[in-house]
């Protein structure tokens, strides 16, 4: 039997091994990888700013005065002596109807007042002459007291007259209206030659553009925590202590400074809100009746608050967090609750604590539990020109 095959394959199965644990052994003498590179965050140092608190509330604006002019009389429009949509003074000439039947009414009352009254004088002459023949008994009492009776009577028909010609007065005087106050008034709903119904036909419409109201709803919670905040203060605070400020649609604010004059009884069992009331001088009358806005009412006295970037908060399924650099330089989390917004700040209520390093920039390098190279941020919250 050759063996010679055998052998070969025997040397060849040897080699294959010696080179497989020289390959071994050389991957063990390797050199190390290179380590990780550090993410590179910008931080911000978690401080306490003072700042005006306020709440927003949806509102809307309305007149402080909002009438419907009617008549009061009965007859054909003659003249319209204002300009629509203009502001008209209080006393103004808005309206005038024909004044015929009721100057015709006024001078029959006048005559009438005439005849009362000569009626009267003739009866009170005649009484006077009765007291002196009573007294001679040349009239019988039965005399006497009928000129009494007479003189009494025609003093009840003059004083009837009188009030007579004062009604028709009054009913000339209702045939030319006047602005019961100052406002704007709507375009004219009548035209000259219509005819008026007394309290039905319906003039124009007049509101007051000066002051002027903005009512909005107090939800429960905000009262209760007003209510608190009241008595732990040592001195309490009046309804008018409280500036109100508006702000439009378009985002600008209104200039002028309100404040609140009205607060409701009682909470609506519906909404769980309660009614407010703000005036303000509108004194350039750009604020107009209907108007939504929004409602801003800030604290008497500032207060110290923590604040961080809006840009620095998270949130994920278990609810707002920040990520924070500790003093080896380690990132780490920090679930927090957050209170009202500043500009483009958060009031933080719960989670952080003054001096921690909350990351601004750079979170998506960063990593909870990695080490990273960090530098402060420039830009301070609730600074001027964020606020």
């Amino acid at each position: 039997m050759n063996r010679t095959p055998v052998v070969a394959r025997v040397a060849k199965a040897l080699g294959l091994t010696i080179a497989s644990l020289s390959f071994l052994s050389a991957c063990d003498t390797a050199p190390p990888p290179p380590p990780a590179v550090k993410a590179n965050v910008k931080v911000l140092e978690v401080a306490m700013k003072e700042v005006t608190p306020s709440n927003d509330f949806v509102g809307r604006t309305e007149a402080t005065q909002d009438i419907t002019i009617k008549s009061k009389v009965r007859g054909n429009l003659l003249k319209t002596n204002f300009e629509e949509g203009s502001i008209v003074e209080e006393g103004a000439l808005l309206f005038e109807i024909d004044p015929a039947q009721y100057d015709a009414a006024v001078k029959a009352s006048k005559a009438l007042v005439a005849q009362a009254k000569a009626a009267y004088d003739t009866a009170v002459l005649n009484f006077k002459r009765g007291e002196g023949l009573i007294k001679d008994n040349f009239i019988s009492q039965s005399d006497y007291d009928n000129l009494l009776s007479r003189k009494l009577q025609t003093a009840a028909s003059l004083q009837s007259a009188n009030a007579e010609l004062d009604n028709a007065k009054l009913e000339l005087g209702y045939t030319k209206i006047y602005a019961p106050f100052t406002g704007r008034i709507s375009r004219a709903a009548v035209f000259t030659g219509d005819l008026i119904s007394p309290d039905q036909t319906e003039l124009a419409d007049l509101v007051q553009m000066e002051p002027v109201w903005v009512n909005f709803q107090l939800p429960e919670k905000v009262l209760i925590e007003a209510q608190r905040a009241h008595k732990s203060v040592t001195t309490p605070f009046k309804l008018s202590d409280f500036p109100v400020k508006i702000k439009f649609p378009d985002g600008t604010m209104f200039d002028e400074v309100g404040k609140m004059d009205f607060v409701d009884n009682r909470v609506d069992a519906t909404t769980g809100t309660l009614a407010i009331r703000a005036e303000f001088p509108n004194k350039e009358h750009i604020i107009v009746p209907g108007l939504y806005v929004t409602v801003i009412i800030e604290s008497p006295e500032m207060q110290e608050v923590m604040l961080i970037p809006q840009r620095a908060v998270q949130e994920d399924q278990q609810g707002r967090y920040v990520l924070t650099v500790d003093k080896k330089n380690m990132v780490g989390r920090r679930n927090v609750e957050l209170g009202q917004r500043y500009g483009i700040d958060w009031e933080v209520e719960k989670g952080l604590e003054k001096g921690d390093l909350v990351i601004t920039e750079g979170l998506q390098k960063a990593r909870v539990g990695a080490e990273v190279d960090h530098e402060m941020d420039t830009v301070q919250p609730f600074s001027d020109t964020q606020s």
